[in-house]
């Protein structure tokens, strides 16, 4: 067994050594092969840091080059711009030398024309002192003249002064003229008429006038009263803006209507002013003043003014109950007690309670009522009939929108009745209207819309006892820009409607006056004209007329007997020359004539023409034109 295992040893070693052999040749040529390659990589080695020097030598070079031919591009440019500066200076030298030049050249032709000039002035010279002699000899003459002139002179100065002073007092005139034209324009804009109201006449007179004098300022929330049997206008307290600011009005201005003139009694100012405050009138000579706000507070007060001494009395309040401070409440008198309604308080609440102050006690009583009373409101009106059993309330604002709705108060049963109104075109809500109730009708104008967005300018009419609606004016007169929404310009005294009209700087400076007569009255008025006039048989010609410069307006009044079988009226005028014209015909007995000439007489006569043919004629009377 042994000698076959070395057999396969040998065997495995004859064949193993070929290998090991060619491998170690290779392992030779491997390692010569490096070491080649490590002499060739050496040698690459040395060459690039030979390289290497070599090219950090350049830039050095390079460098050395680039900060030469640096140095030497900025010594160039310094020695450019050097020459450039020197050719320029050379430039502008050459340039002022050139100016200089040009102005000796300019200065030689100047002043040779001035040497032709002097030349010619010479001549002239020579020319003048050959008049100056002559000149010598007209000093004298002239200064003749002068004196003279100046004399005339003198003497139309004078004429002048004296002219000025008469166109002066002729302007003076014109200006008064002009007043009177419009104060006479506005009088003859008067009408009447006769309307037919509740089936039965009317008659309405409406008359116009300026306002002269102290004229006020036109003012919000404020009050107007008619005193002295319709005879003065008081106006009190207000609210106005001027210069951006509010102004509350503490000073009386009294209207007198026949007059119509403004005056502000001194001495009458009360306190800070006033304005949503009431007045009432009490007899023919006071005025109540309750609450309003006067400064920033809420007041209860009642204040008197006696128009006969033009005084302010405060009369001593008895007991603690009184109403509370209000504004925006109405009030009326009945003979002496003063009866408050609704209102608004300080906190901004809406009353609906009612007061009465007697004066002769000097206190207040809060009147329980019953019934179905009006809602609280602001801005109502309040009357009272002529026997003083009711009070009667009109519109006003709740809170949420004006009213026009009425409820009136039986002061015996003390319980409250609203009115119900099916007939005639209601008033527009409104608040803030002026009230009064004669004979047997309640008359309402002027207010303001919800929100003070528009003043009313108009006047109704409701009969009590109907009841019904009806229109006494159509507010078409408020056609005026300048009205403020919560101003008074309204008020009633027995038959009288007062509206005052503001100018537009506004100031009140016009009165309409709307004076209405009952069917009964008028009835009374024709019977005592007829009575009057004892039926007269003659065609009478009428003494009253409305004279103007160039017009003339006549009336005549009918006889009596057969008036009716008048078919009609011929007017007829006759001049200075005696020529006569018919100038009218109709049945009106009344006429204006036009287009005749100032400072004229004319003789005037009417004829009246019967049915049957027959006349009568009136007798001629003259008449004068105005200047």
């Amino acid at each position: 067994m042994p000698p076959k295992k070395d057999a396969k040893k040998d065997d495995k070693k004859s064949q193993v050594d070929p290998n090991e052999a060619k491998f170690q040749e290779e392992i030779k040529q491997l390692e010569k092969a490096n070491n080649d390659l490590q002499l060739e990589q050496n040698f690459m080695l040395d060459k690039f840091r030979q390289t290497k020097a070599d090219n950090e030598r350049m830039k050095a070079e390079i460098s050395g080059f680039k900060s030469r031919l640096s140095s030497a591009t900025e010594d160039y440019a310094d020695i450019l711009e050097h020459r450039q500066e020197q050719i320029k200076a050379e430039e502008l030298k050459l340039k002022t030398q050139q100016l200089i030049v040009d102005k000796l050249e300019s200065d030689i032709v100047r002043l040779q024309e001035e040497i032709k000039l002097l030349r010619e002035r010479n001549q002239q010279q020579s020319v003048k002192l050959s008049d100056a002699a002559q000149m010598l000899k007209d000093k004298e003459n002239l200064e003749d003249a002068v004196r003279k002139q100046h004399d005339l002179i003198e003497k139309q100065c004078e004429e002048l002064k004296h002219f000025k002073i008469q166109i002066e007092d002729k302007d003076t005139k014109l200006q008064k003229a002009a007043f009177q034209i419009e104060e006479l324009s506005l009088k003859s804009s008067a009408t009447t008429d006769l309307r037919i109201l509740f089936d039965d006449p009317w008659l309405i007179l409406v008359s116009h006038a300026r306002l002269k004098a102290d004229i006020p300022m036109d003012r919000e929330y404020n009050s107007l009263i008619a005193l002295g049997l319709g005879k003065l206008l008081v106006l009190y307290g207000g609210l106005s803006k001027a210069a951006g600011a509010e102004e509350v009005g503490c000073e009386v201005a009294v209207l007198n209507v026949e007059s119509s003139n403004w005056e502000r009694p001194p001495g009458v100012r009360i306190g800070s002013g006033c304005y949503g405050h009431s007045v009432a009138v009490v007899g023919r000579t006071k005025m109540l003043v309750f609450g309003g706000i006067r400064g920033d507070a809420y007041s209860n007060d009642v204040v008197i003014l006696n128009t006969d001494t033009m005084k302010w009395q405060t009369p001593h309040v008895k007991g603690i109950d009184r109403p509370v401070p209000r504004s925006g409440h109405a009030t009326c008198c009945i003979r002496e007690k003063l009866f408050v309604f609704g209102g608004v308080s300080a906190e901004g609440v809406f009353l609906n309670d009612l007061w009465v102050f007697d004066q002769d006690s000097s206190q207040w009583n809060h009147l329980s009522t019953f019934g179905q009373m009006p809602t609280p409101r602001r801005g109502s009106s309040l009357s009272a009939t002529e026997d003083g059993r009711r009070l009667y309330v009109f519109g006003g604002f709740d809170g949420y929108e004006c009213n026009n709705d009425v409820h009136y108060l039986d002061l015996e049963k003390l319980t409250w009745s609203p009115m119900s109104i099916h007939f005639g075109q209601a008033p527009e809500p409104r608040e803030n209207a002026s009230t009064c109730i004669t004979s047997k009708y309640l008359l309402v104008s002027g207010g303001c819309t919800t929100g003070g967005t528009r003043w009313l300018g108009d006047a109704r009419v409701l009969d009590l006892y109907s009841p019904r609606w009806e229109c006494l004016d159509d507010g078409s007169w408020n056609t005026s820009l300048w009205l403020k929404p919560h101003g008074v310009y309204t008020t009633f005294y027995g038959n009288k409607l007062f509206a005052l009209k503001p100018s537009p700087d506004e100031r009140l400076w016009e009165l309409m006056t709307t004076e209405w007569s009952l069917p009964e009255d008028i009835e009374r008025l024709r019977l005592n004209k007829r009575k009057d006039a004892g039926f007269s048989e003659k065609l009478e010609l009428l003494d009253e007329a409305l004279c103007g410069a160039n017009f003339l307006e006549v009336s005549w009044r009918p006889p009596t007997k057969n008036s009716d079988r008048i078919e009609r009226y011929k007017l007829m005028v006759a001049n200075s020359t005696g020529v006569v014209k018919d100038v009218y015909q109709g049945r009106d007995s009344r006429f204006r004539i036009t287009n005749l000439k100032p400072n004229t007489e004319y003789i005037l006569c009417v004829k009246a023409l019967y049915d049957d043919g027959s006349f009568l004629w009136s007798e001629s009377k003259g008449f004068r034109t105005l200047m």
